[in-house]
């Protein structure tokens, strides 16, 4: 049975609003994978400074997400694991220098080839520091520069401070290490305060220029290069600091310390305007990755209004429309097909005119 011509087009513009409203309904905040297909384990992720990210892989494979899609990047990586990856790699990401478990993939120009497992990389004023299980290696006039052999590097990190720059290296069973970025070949023990023999994961720097790094038995903070280390408490001091990452003030709302550890992605919220950082209240547990997933949070990156984390696979978690909302869509193209039949044709509009 036809209806009249106004109810049909009013079924047919509600099943319009439901069609398009559907993906646009928010529905708070969720974790959601976000992963190439069939990339395997994830050994690394960056946000290049064009804004990409580059995730690396346990089998070799380098991939980049830009323009909501994954894409292979063509570089050879003879199978090794990806194990560096810095911001600079924006742009073609395969002549960019790569740390695998095999050594160094393209070299700065006249250096020669880096043949130790690579654990860290970092850009300084135009040369290569790459922190390694045995040391660090500078990148020098044609030669690559070790110092602190014996040293097994897992972070490095700079730091802004007044007219300074400053370098920081995290280890495992040797806390840090600090030299300034014009030399950087001395470096110096900055273990005051930390626990002995602590492992170091990662770093920060507060808005006013407090380092905060993330250690195997919890945070701490540093006021200068240098100075005694003192313990940030965020109800997490007993747990490893595996990643970091600190997301600037915005209005309404202080800094906010996203932190990766074996349990799952945790945040909260910094006042940085005091004599000292402090937490406005304990960590807050975000929701943890599937329980297929057995690996922490190795690494946290900023993406759009949320952050892109690395726990085996590639996970997002932030705002994001309302779960299930293709199933208002869905009724809103059965109302349209609904409007469809039910709208009654000119012959039928013309035998019911009197």
């Amino acid at each position: 049975m036809k209806a009249s011509r106004p109810v049909a087009i009013g079924i047919a513009l509600l099943g319009l609003i439901l069609l398009i409203a559907g993906p646009l309904i928010p529905g708070g905040e969720r974790l959601v994978r976000n992963a190439p297909v069939d990339s395997g384990h994830i050994t690394d992720l960056a946000r290049a400074d064009d804004g990409s990210i580059l995730a690396g892989t346990q089998d070799g494979e380098l991939w980049r997400f830009a323009n909501d899609q994954w894409t292979r990047v063509d570089v050879d990586l003879d199978g090794q694991p990806v194990t560096a990856l810095s911001a600079d790699l924006a742009g073609d990401a395969s002549t960019g220098a790569i740390g695998t478990g095999g050594g160094l993939v393209n070299a700065p120009a006249g250096m020669p080839p880096l043949q130790v497992p690579v654990r860290d990389e970092i850009l300084v004023n135009g040369r290569l520091l790459v922190g390694t299980g045995d040391g660090l290696y500078v990148q020098g006039d044609g030669q690559w520069q070790h110092r602190l052999a014996g040293t097994s590097i897992y972070r490095l990190e700079t730091q802004r401070v007044g007219d300074r720059r400053w370098l920081h290296l995290g280890s495992v069973g040797a806390g840090v290490l600090s030299a300034q970025a014009d030399d950087p070949l001395n470096w110096q023990p900055n273990r005051d305060g930390l626990p002995e023999e602590s492992n170091v994961f990662g770093f920060v720097t507060t808005e006013s220029g407090r380092l905060i790094a993330g250690t195997d038995r919890g945070l701490f903070w540093q006021p200068a290069p240098l100075a005694p280390w003192q313990r940030l408490k965020v109800g997490l001091e007993n747990s490893r600091m595996l990643s970091l990452f600190l997301e600037p003030a915005a209005a309404g709302r202080t800094e906010r310390l996203w932190i990766g550890s074996d349990d799952g992605l945790w945040r909260v919220e910094l006042d940085d305007s005091g004599a000292a950082p402090e937490a406005l209240a304990s960590a807050e547990p975000i929701q943890t990755p599937p329980d297929h997933v057995r690996y922490g949070v190795s690494w946290i990156v900023p993406f759009g209004d949320g952050v892109m984390l690395s726990a085996g696979s590639i996970y997002q978690f932030g705002p994001m429309g309302l779960k299930g909302w293709y199933w208002i869509s869905l009724g809103g193209l059965i109302l349209l097909l609904l409007a469809g039949w039910l709208l009654p044709s000119r012959a039928d509009d013309s035998r019911r005119t009197p």
